[in-house]
């Protein structure tokens, strides 16, 4: 008992060490799994963007294989 009497503020702040270790390490998760959302979302519209340049190239092979078919049967 007279160990607690002599060593309770020491005690509180090993507690309050370690707490304050997790938080730190919980803001710090946070922040990046907050950039890695944010670099999803980015992605994804990088993602869109290239595959409607995709389509919009398909779709001038086509019209250009079809002036090709014309000239070649003419």
């Amino acid at each position: 008992m007279e160990f607690l009497k002599k060593s309770w503020k020491w005690i509180l702040g090993f507690i309050g060490f370690f707490m304050g270790l997790v938080w730190m390490v919980n803001t710090n998760n946070s922040k990046k799994v907050k950039k890695i959302k944010k670099n999803i979302r980015g992605n994804e519209n990088k993602t869109s963007e290239v595959d409607g340049k995709i389509k919009y190239i398909k779709k001038k092979k086509k019209v250009t294989k079809r002036k090709l078919m014309i000239l070649i049967r003419n």
